[in-house]
């Protein structure tokens, strides 16, 4: 809906920005009774969790695979029991995990779901390493458990009990290691079965020396455990699901809404949202919560120029995340008649020895293409009952990192030759590992980090919010962090904690979460007075 609202027009709450992070707060916000404005800049609702299409192409903006609401510790889980979207949200499990094609590993190595799985497939194919193995998918699932532990019953809690040290111990033992730091460790050398365990390192970074181990822990070891799951029909069912139930309770959503200004009120407190919409015209809609479902960097321009250094002090020395490249190719053919054998394919290239060589990958885009190519992820939508095919053309999907220094200072016609070049050398690229793809493609189109800064609005193209890099201190919790300077306003995004959508909606659950509370105790403390 794009319908602008009344001049001065007074809401409970509104969301700044549609991502997944907005969408969720304002969603679980509206729930509570409230009445919630949603000011969206583009066209449709979503942000990266968006579905368009390119001619007979359906595009998947951003979604391979996500973890199951219902895997222990999964902050989906609430949201979706909140507000009910088990019903509307049809989840499609992707099969295996993934499937490495890497020189050093040898002919293509299949990663299971289920740690037991993974650790019996790596042990059959490095037997040498299987003690290693071994231990190392025990820390990772000791780290796992550790973080779930309060969210059991009694029973099973008393029954882990004796554990419980040893748990502790994995954790602490590597609070501020690196990736790279527990590889090492476990496996020494051993390059090829680095490449094996993640080979998506872009899913979260591309320079494993500076990647958190406890985000592989968590984020990666939830695939390995319980499997990956696409939303059927693609993301934009999920977004249009959330920016449904904000109308349903009464609220109302708008697109070609971009927020210019946040009001603050005498008291020094979030009082509202100045908006452009579509035709230029400037309105204004007053709340007493704000939730900005955008980088701190963004959200500061909004603020009156008194309050933006408190704003951002606590954000200012913290890195954006990588970005990508994403490039849709619409087949006339059925990706499996042309070889693809898996849901998610990682293409690592020859010229990639180490892990560590991943930080290199992403500043080939800097320049034309040349002799090496970049690691990459092919996605073959068709491979389950995606809901993407469309009049015959079978969308797949590859995606490798990107950084926005490589696009930064070119003029259109340098930006578009650059950007074309790489769409074709990339179709080069699996036609040679799949005879007959380039002349299946009839469509295609490509985003970079350039497409992606201007599109989402995030600094340098960021896609997972911050970089998640090893603390420099013990940390105080986990890394997350939705209340702003401003009593009110409330951060919403995966620059609240980790990107990907479940960090994306567990920042916009806990932001709705902490409004709540802050406005309950409001109540409270104007009821005492």
């Amino acid at each position: 809906m794009s319908e602008r609202t009344s001049q001065s027009a007074s809401f409970d709450a509104i969301v700044v920005g549609s991502g997944l992070g907005g969408l969720t707060a304002g969603a679980l916000y509206a729930r509570t009774g409230t009445r919630v404005l949603l000011l969206e800049r583009n066209k449709s609702f979503g942000g990266a969790a968006t579905t368009y299409h390119r001619g007979a192409l359906t595009v998947e903006a951003s979604l391979h695979e996500t973890t199951h609401p219902d895997a222990p510790g999964d902050p989906k889980h609430a949201v979706f029991a909140a507000l009910g979207l088990e019903d509307d949200i049809e989840l499609v499990p992707v099969g295996s995990f993934q499937e490495v094609r890497c020189p050093l590993i040898g002919s293509p190595f299949v990663l299971p779901h289920g740690l037991d799985a993974v650790g019996k497939a790596l042990s059959s194919r490095f037997p040498d390493n299987a003690r290693a193995i071994r231990n190392f998918l025990r820390q990772v699932e000791r780290t796992l458990r550790l973080g779930e532990f309060g969210e059991h019953d009694l029973v099973w809690r008393l029954a882990h009990a004796g554990e419980l040290p040893l748990d502790a111990w994995a954790l602490i033992r590597d609070i501020g290691a690196s990736l790279s730091d527990v590889f090492e460790r476990y496996f020494g050398a051993n390059e090829a079965i680095k490449f094996a365990l993640c080979p998506n390192l872009p899913y979260y970074a591309d320079d494993p020396e500076n990647f958190w181990w406890l985000g592989y822990a968590m984020a990666q070891s939830g695939y390995l455990r319980g499997g990956g799951y696409y939303i059927k029909g693609g993301s934009q069912v999920l977004s249009d699901r959330l920016a449904g139930i904000i109308r349903e309770e009464g609220g109302q959503t708008l697109t070609g809404a971009e927020a210019t200004g946040i009001l603050i009120g005498p008291d020094g407190s979030a009082a509202g949202v100045r908006y452009r919409t579509g035709d230029g015209a400037e309105d204004i809609a007053h709340a007493p919560v704000i939730f900005a479902n955008a980088a701190p960097h963004v959200v500061t321009g909004m603020l009156p120029a008194d309050r933006r250094e408190d704003f951002l002090a606590p954000f200012k020395d913290r890195k954006p995340s990588i970005s990508l490249i994403s490039a849709t190719l619409g087949l006339n053919r059925k990706p499996s008649e042309l070889g693809l054998t898996s849901y998610s394919t990682m293409l690592i290239p020859d010229w990639m020895t180490r892990f560590a060589d991943y930080r290199d990958s992403a500043a080939l885009f800097a320049e034309m293409p040349g002799e090496r190519m970049p690691a990459a992820c092919v996605v073959d939508y068709d491979r389950i009952d995606s809901g993407l095919a469309m009049d015959g053309v079978y969308p797949v999907n590859i995606v490798c990192p990107d950084r926005f220094t490589n696009w930064a200072g070119l003029d259109d016609p340098a930006y578009h030759a650059r950007k074309g070049a790489w769409l074709d050398a990339l179709i080069a690229r699996l036609e040679s590992e799949w005879p007959g793809f380039a002349s299946a493609v009839v469509e295609k189109t490509m985003a970079t980090a350039r497409t992606l800064h201007d599109y989402l609005n995030t600094p340098e193209g960021a896609v997972y919010g911050f970089a998640l890099e090893p603390p420099k201190g013990a940390p105080k919790g986990p890394p997350l962090n939705v209340q702003t300077s401003v009593d009110g306003l409330w951060l919403a995004s995966a620059f609240a904690g980790f990107g990907g959508f479940t960090g994306a909606m567990g920042a916009g659950a806990a932001a709705a979460r902490a409004a709540l509370k802050h406005r309950k105790s409001a109540v409270g403390s104007s009821i005492d007075h």
